[in-house]
């Protein structure tokens, strides 16, 4: 809007510079704009605006009503992932969300490895013939993915989809093969997608968030999340539909590299997942359970810091034996050889003296000499031997 609508604001708690935008209709205010010379301040304020909008929703999430909503984590990857790679995000996922289990559903590679780069052109062509609408087996795996959860959370569950790049287009496409009364129970929050997911008549999401950090790539190939971080307009209506929150999240990078902060794992969306993990436990996990957990971290953590306490008295312990013995044989070896050195060397000498004066005794006694004689004929043999 005009330059009256660019007040400054304050940023999210955590000190990071995160934008956000919604889709909103045109409006009189459309027409306006900002001074070149306060252009720059306009989107700014209005990048705070947004993202406090969203925080704010968030933090004020209500308590727990998981006693009433049976509720369940789903996500699917971008391209280039191997079933082992799903293992690290899952663990993530499930630790940002309160313990909650994320089932997966594998969007497959065709890379056999992180060098194979025939296999990465192979996921970008899927990816391509994607965009233009063309539904494959990954949209079909998925769609009886989010089937199977709707059912295993029952009529009045909720089912929470993460998508990650390729998968979010990938969403998009299963969207068109769901019910609305299905999607009604779907929250979708997509993270780079390489399609925007929006909440409309056509597919009334429970809940529809998009995340995008500023240096995504695949931010060229989705124009309507290009159109919403070009223009600046604020507003909370999904197509349409009412809603509390933007639709479309941009978030300034954290990794400074456009393949780090588009990565799930990356700074960038990791900070993302935090908030929605905040408010997926706010929204769904009764205060019992999370002061349950709570306490049970406090507990694994009291028990390290006693294990490791322990640890240390132990080595130290030990090690203070180990040096005592050695020193207690040291004294003792010292003590020995010097006993040896004043006592036993002269005794076992008075000893061997006096056996000799007793054995020259006990000699003279007897008469006997104290050379034995040669007789003639041996000394002749050994006269003539030699």
């Amino acid at each position: 809007g005009g330059g009256r609508h660019c007040r400054p604001t304050m940023a999210d708690q955590k000190g990071l510079v995160t934008t956000a935008y919604a889709s909103a209709p045109h409006h009189r205010y459309q027409k306006k704009r900002c001074r070149p010379q306060r252009a720059a301040a306009c989107t700014v304020s209005r990048m705070m605006l947004s993202t406090a909008m969203l925080l704010g929703h968030i933090q004020n999430a209500p308590l727990g009503v998981s006693a009433i909503m049976k509720t369940q984590l789903t996500w699917v990857n971008g391209i280039g992932h191997n079933l082992e790679h799903m293992n690290l995000p899952t663990s993530v996922i499930s630790k940002l969300f309160g313990g909650a289990e994320p089932e997966f559903c594998h969007n497959p590679t065709a890379m056999t490895s992180e060098s194979d780069y025939v296999g990465y052109l192979g996921d970008l062509t899927q990816a391509g013939t994607q965009k233009l609408g063309r539904i494959t087996a990954e949209v079909d795996a998925l769609v009886g993915h989010l089937k199977a959860a709707l059912s295993r959370v029952g009529e009045k569950g909720r089912i929470i989809h993460i998508a990650h790049s390729q998968g979010a287009l990938i969403t998009s496409l299963a969207a068109r093969r769901l019910e609305r009364s299905e999607l009604r129970r779907i929250e979708v929050i997509a993270f780079g997608g390489a399609a925007a997911l929006r909440r409309c008549v056509e597919t009334p999401f429970a809940r529809c968030v998009n995340y995008y950090s500023v240096n995504d790539p695949l931010l060229a190939l989705v124009p309507s999340a290009e159109k919403a971080l070009r223009s600046g307009f604020l507003g909370v209506c999904s197509r349409g539909l009412p809603s509390d929150e933007p639709e479309f999240v941009f978030l300034t990078p954290r990794g400074g590299d456009p393949l780090l902060d588009h990565g799930l794992m990356g700074p960038t969306y990791l900070q993302a997942l935090e908030w929605e993990g905040r408010r997926f436990q706010r929204l769904y996990q009764p205060i019992s359970h999370r002061a349950a957990r709570t306490m049970s971290v406090y507990l694994v953590f009291a028990l390290q810091g006693l294990l490791a306490s322990l640890k240390v008295l132990l080595r130290n312990t030990i090690i203070a034996f180990i040096l005592f013995v050695q020193d207690v044989n040291a004294h003792v070896y010292a003590a020995t050889v010097d006993i040896v050195k004043t006592v036993l060397r002269p005794l076992i000498l008075l000893i061997k003296i006096l056996h000799d004066v007793l054995t020259e005794s006990i000699r003279i006694m007897k008469g006997k000499e104290k050379f034995e004689q040669i007789s003639t004929s041996d000394a002749t043999c050994t006269t003539l031997s030699s």
